[in-house]
């Protein structure tokens, strides 16, 4: 009995301080991890650490240079005159900032690559690369360009413009330009030009018989039929002549263009409108195969280009010809509309050429149907429209 005391009480003894020794410490570490006192935590093992992330930057890829396409363009204006040669000008800017910088569309002044009489036939013949000039220089190549270039008696210059863009024209224009060997678009006009200069007032069609005229393209010829005699000098040259006496009359530009010429002289009379519509249109030329190995991106560049230049130039064009009438009216010159028996003259002269040169010429043929079928419905939308 002494000894089963005895051993008990050994037990019991084992038994607390197994308890105060191992397995208390290990309870309270437990309850303290599950309500969140823990102070320690076991080190992750080694494969569980985070590798180094590297900041050097990669090296950029090389980028291809675009190819730059020089194109030279001979202008028939210095850039000093306005619209004419600033639009050419304009236009060599606009290219380059439409393309990025990819196409240089090279401004020259006249003579500066052939001399500029030989303009023309040098682009068509691919000497040079292109040719900036209005419509009238392509006449003597097809009657039909009298149409582009505004036929007489026209509808506005919006009619003209919904016609080339939506109405066959364009279609019409590029057909008479590959038959010429040239390719190309319009790119700029002058809309609404004065009808003449007369050193003497005008009163029947007998005033115009045996003058001496300034004229181009078709009002040329209808001021032929009836009985002037006409030249197709340069404007420099135009205006020395006005002022010696050597020709009786001109036709030359808008207000503003003249008065810039010098073209306004006491005692003349200047007649208004001019007898197209919309009297003067500017085109960017190229030989037929340079135009067409152009990519598809470059023809769209340069066409954009010359959108915005026509639209320039009308703006432009309604903003200055106010202010040079006043200008004019202030030199002495006498401002009226034309005689109603030369007006009507003209009318029934430029019918019977239509009519001719119809009957001869097919692409005139086409685009003279094409614009007369245009302006059947246009016009009296035109007609609703106008205040």
């Amino acid at each position: 009995m002494r000894n089963a005391v005895i051993g008990l009480i050994i037990g019991i003894v084992a038994g607390i301080v197994l308890g105060t020794t191992v397995i208390a410490p290990r309870l309270g570490t437990v309850s303290k991890q599950e309500i969140g006192l823990a102070t320690k935590t076991a080190a992750p093992p080694e494969t569980a650490q985070p590798k180094a992330v590297s900041t050097a930057i990669p090296p950029e890829p090389a980028v291809k240079k675009p190819t730059l396409h020089r194109i030279n363009m001979a202008s028939a204006y210095t850039e000093k005159l306005a619209p004419h040669g600033s639009l050419a000008k304009r236009l060599e800017q606009t290219v380059w900032r439409v393309s990025d910088g990819t196409l240089d569309l090279r401004f020259h002044p006249p003579g500066a690559l052939v001399p500029a009489g030989d303009a023309l036939n040098a682009v068509v013949s691919g000497a040079i690369d292109s040719y900036f000039t209005d419509l009238d220089a392509l006449s003597a190549l097809s009657p039909a360009v009298s149409l582009f270039a505004g036929p007489p008696f026209g509808n506005s210059v919006g009619a003209y413009l919904g016609w080339m863009a939506d109405g066959g024209g364009h279609k019409a224009f590029e057909g008479m330009l590959s038959e010429m060997g040239l390719g190309g678009v319009v790119c700029g006009l002058v809309p609404n030009a004065g009808g003449g200069w007369f050193r003497k007032s005008l009163k029947t069609t007998d005033d115009l018989k045996g003058l001496n005229i300034r004229s181009s393209g078709t009002a040329a010829s209808l001021y032929k039929a009836l009985g002037a005699n006409v030249t197709d000098n340069g404007y420099g040259d135009t205006i020395v002549a006005m002022e010696s006496g050597l020709i009786d009359g001109a036709e030359l530009s808008a207000p503003n263009v003249d008065l810039a010429l010098g073209a306004a002289h006491k005692g003349w009379t200047y007649y208004m409108p001019g007898w197209r519509t919309p009297a003067q249109v500017f085109v960017l030329l190229m030989g037929h195969d340079k135009w067409q190995n152009l990519s598809d991106i470059q023809r769209s560049q340069i066409t954009t280009a010359c959108g915005d230049n026509v639209s320039h130039a009308i703006a432009q064009n309604e903003s200055l010809q106010f202010a040079a009438l006043k200008k004019i009216t202030a030199k002495g010159v006498d401002i009226r509309a034309w005689p109603a028996e030369i007006k009507d003259a003209m009318q029934k002269a430029w019918q019977a050429e239509a009519k001719e040169i119809q009957q001869t010429n097919r692409p005139f043929a086409k685009a003279l149907k094409s614009y007369r079928q245009f302006l059947k419905e246009q016009s009296i939308w035109e007609e609703l429209s106008r205040r």
